[in-house]
C-alpha cells in the first residue's frame, strides 16, 4: 500500500506561521476596532415615588443600566420630579429643578402637559417610561449616534459634602453640558400616597445636576453631595447637548471613587 508522507520545510513553516499571525491580528484589529465603535445612549427617567404608574418604569430604567449590552453603553439617569409630592408623599429624591427640566423638553417636543412615567432618549425621542417597546426601538435608532469621547475631567476638590471639578472639550462646540451625580441601589418604604405599603427600588436617582452653555474651553462645576450619598454607589455622568435641539452628541460615565485629585 502506497503511503504518501507531507513534509514541510523550513520556509513553508514560515509562511503558514506568518498567516497564521496575520489572522490573529487580523481578529483583534476587528475586536478592537468593534470596541471603539460602541456608542453611548443617553436615557432620561421622569418619575416619582408619588406616582403609581412609575414602578415599571423605574425597573425598566434599572434593567436597561445594569445588562451589558454588545453594542452600547447606555447611560441612565433617573430624574424624580416634584409635582406629585402634593397627594402625601414627599418624594426624597425629587427637587424642582427636575421638574423645569422636563417643562424645557415639554416645550421642546411641543407636548401641552408634562407626565410622569416619560422617557427621553439622547435628548430626541420621548415616550411613556415604562415602554419596553418604544425604548428598545430608540435604542436601536441612536446605536450610532453618540460618542463617548472628548471629555477631559480635571477634580479641582473634592469632599464628603461636595465635589468641584473641570471639563474640558474639544468637540462639543455650540452645545451645553450637563453633570449629573447618580447612585444606584437605593430603595424607600412609602409611607402614604399611591405607592402607600410598598418598597420602592431605583438606579441611577440623580441626586445632583447642574447645566450651562459649553464656553468653548473649559467649563467648571461644583456639585453639593448630600449627606446619605453612598460613595461606593454613585458615579459622574457628563452628556453635552446641542445648543439648537438638545440632541445628545457626546456622553462619559466615570464612578466617583475613581476620580481623585
Amino acid at each position: 500500500m502506497a503511503t504518501c508522507n507531507f513534509q514541510m520545510n523550513n520556509y513553508d513553516l514560515m509562511v503558514m506561521r506568518s498567516i497564521i499571525t496575520l489572522m490573529l491580528l487580523m481578529v483583534a484589529a476587528f475586536h478592537t476596532q468593534g470596541q471603539e465603535k460602541k456608542s453611548v445612549v443617553i436615557v432620561e427617567l421622569f418619575t416619582s415615588e408619588g406616582c403609581s404608574s412609575c414602578p415599571p418604569a423605574d425597573r425598566l430604567l434599572s434593567n436597561i443600566v445594569n445588562n451589558d449590552n454588545e453594542h452600547i453603553d447606555v447611560l441612565g439617569l433617573s430624574f424624580h420630579v416634584d409635582y406629585w409630592d402634593y397627594i402625601g408623599w414627599k418624594d426624597p429624591y425629587a427637587e424642582k429643578l427636575y421638574t423645569v427640566r422636563q417643562r424645557a423638553y415639554a416645550r421642546r417636543f411641543g407636548l401641552n402637559s408634562i407626565y410622569t412615567p416619560q422617557m427621553i432618549v439622547n435628548g430626541k425621542h420621548e415616550f411613556v417610561g415604562s415602554s419596553r417597546s418604544e425604548l428598545n426601538k430608540a435604542l436601536v435608532l441612536e446605536a450610532k449616534a453618540t460618542s463617548k469621547e472628548g471629555f477631559e475631567v480635571s477634580i479641582l476638590s473634592k469632599t464628603k459634602t461636595s465635589i468641584a471639578f473641570s471639563v474640558k472639550s474639544n468637540n462639543t462646540a455650540n452645545s451645553q453640558i450637563n453633570v449629573a451625580i447618580i447612585e444606584k441601589n437605593l430603595s424607600q418604604d412609602v409611607k402614604r400616597g399611591e405607592n402607600r405599603g410598598r418598597t420602592l427600588t431605583h438606579d441611577n436617582v440623580v441626586r445632583a445636576f447642574d447645566t450651562r452653555s459649553f464656553d468653548g474651553k473649559e467649563n467648571k462645576f461644583q456639585l453639593s453631595l448630600p449627606e446619605d450619598l453612598v460613595i461606593a454607589n454613585a458615579s459622574l455622568i457628563i452628556y453635552a447637548q446641542a445648543s439648537s435641539t438638545w440632541y445628545v452628541n457626546s456622553a462619559t460615565q466615570i464612578k466617583l471613587s475613581d476620580l481623585s485629585q
